[in-house]
């Protein structure tokens, strides 16, 4: 159910050649991974890798993200697997044209105060097949959110767009945890839109 609180506009993307990137585009592309993830972390991550049910899935899942928010001192976000194929858009001709494998959205209370009522969440089948998600992009979806966490509430940013530094972090993450994540072959797409006001996140 959608939120009755005002949403801003989409989430930034890359900036069209001529305009000066803002200070959250600067501020993303320029920052590194600012802790070094437990043991606990990486051996939560495999075992994520093993997991194949939603109900392991998202007891694992909860588990490494709760754990990561503790070590880089974050506030708790939630995660929701939803076990329904990833909302996705088809062209003209039938063809496949995007999928979206998770969300991550939060509320900013304003006045500097850190974000809350966050939540990742998941798409648990494939958007064609309806098949369920192998464990390597489901884990890579997990990162991939809690990277947009990480920028809200860890750096502070006012949005949290797609840049090659975003895209450093998430990687770095996983090289920490021991696991791959591959980045998209074009960094620059929009990234999640906070929620303002009252209210709580979409179901």
């Amino acid at each position: 159910m959608a939120s009755p609180s005002p949403v801003p506009p989409r989430a930034g993307r890359t900036p069209r050649r001529g305009l000066r990137p803002d200070a959250a585009y600067r501020a993303s592309r320029a920052a590194g991974l600012p802790a070094v993830p437990p043991p606990a972390a990486g051996v939560l991550a495999r075992a994520l890798l093993d997991a194949a049910t939603l109900l392991e899935r998202e007891r694992l899942g909860t588990a490494l993200v709760d754990t990561l928010c503790r070590t880089f001192r974050l506030p708790p976000c939630g995660l929701v697997i939803a076990d329904r194929p990833q909302v996705h858009r088809r062209d003209g001709s039938g063809r496949l044209v995007e999928r979206t494998y998770g969300t991550y959205r939060c509320r900013l209370p304003g006045g500097g105060a850190l974000p809350d009522r966050c939540r990742i969440r998941i798409y648990h089948r494939t958007a064609v097949r309806e098949q369920v998600l192998g464990p390597r992009p489901f884990l890579q979806t997990l990162l991939h959110e809690w990277g947009h966490h990480l920028d809200f509430a860890g750096l502070r940013l006012g949005r949290s767009p797609h840049t090659q530094g975003f895209y450093a972090r998430v990687a770095r993450l996983g090289e920490l945890l021991g696991v791959a994540v591959a980045p998209p072959a074009a960094p620059g797409g929009p990234g999640p839109t906070p929620l303002r006001g009252e209210g709580p996140p979409p179901e």
